[in-house]
């Protein structure tokens, strides 16, 4: 399957799970009531964490697969300009209305393997938390982690988080729920590509997950 048949992969079916139930899709177990804000609010914090020296009240900040925008409302009481892409433009058209009270959010309909609609060196802080693991091909993510690089100014940070290990009860197949595993070998290859400067890449709290943190430059 090439690149372009993923991404429309992946926008047909996580637009049919978001209008069939957007929430449960972005946090299942804490979909409901006030929960499901505040585990954004918790998710905005352990993403930041240690990003505290590259941020301030002037940061902009871009999620990527930002859902409706469950840590997009925290990040937009904290920074200047706060943007979100997702592939799933039934994502963002719910995600418009959940935000509609903040107008320093900017939400983007994306391609499925890039990030066309935010310009060069336009934001400091790209963060994805919980979306990568969901891409089945390899060279989506790699892309991603391209134009990451792409729109950060010289200094900015990239924080995402990438599934390691084969999940349990997963089939011999990647798909667009079960996504590919990222090897540390993959990541390397990809800052050599692009001239990052590697911060930090540990396991996260689920251990078939981990986190790297890139500088560009």
């Amino acid at each position: 399957m090439s690149h372009d048949d993923v991404s429309a992969r992946m926008r047909r079916e996580w637009d049919a799970r978001a209008r069939e139930n957007a929430r449960h899709y972005i946090a299942d177990r804490e979909a409901a009531g006030i929960g499901f804000a505040l585990s954004g609010c918790r998710d905005a914090y352990r993403i930041l964490e240690e990003l505290h020296p590259h941020l301030s009240s002037e940061t902009r900040l871009l999620e990527i697969g930002c859902g409706i925008g469950r840590m997009l409302q925290f990040f937009a009481v904290l920074f200047r300009e706060v943007h979100g892409v997702d592939v799933a433009p039934s994502m963002i058209e719910q995600g418009r209305a959940y935000l509609a009270r903040f107008p320093n959010v900017h939400l983007h309909v994306g391609g499925g393997r890039d990030l066309a609609p935010i310009a060069d060196r336009s934001i400091d802080v790209v963060v994805s938390h919980a979306v990568f693991q969901h891409v089945p091909d390899l060279a989506v993510i790699g892309d991603y982690v391209a134009e990451a690089h792409r729109v950060l100014v010289p200094g900015g940070v990239f924080k995402f988080l990438v599934k390691t290990e084969v999940w349990e009860h997963q089939g011999p197949e990647h798909d667009t729920w079960h996504g590919v595993e990222v090897r540390r070998e993959d990541l390397a290859a990809w800052i050599a590509r692009d001239g990052w400067t590697l911060l930090a890449a540990y396991t996260a709290d689920e251990p078939t997950t981990a986190w790297a943190v890139l500088r560009k430059g």
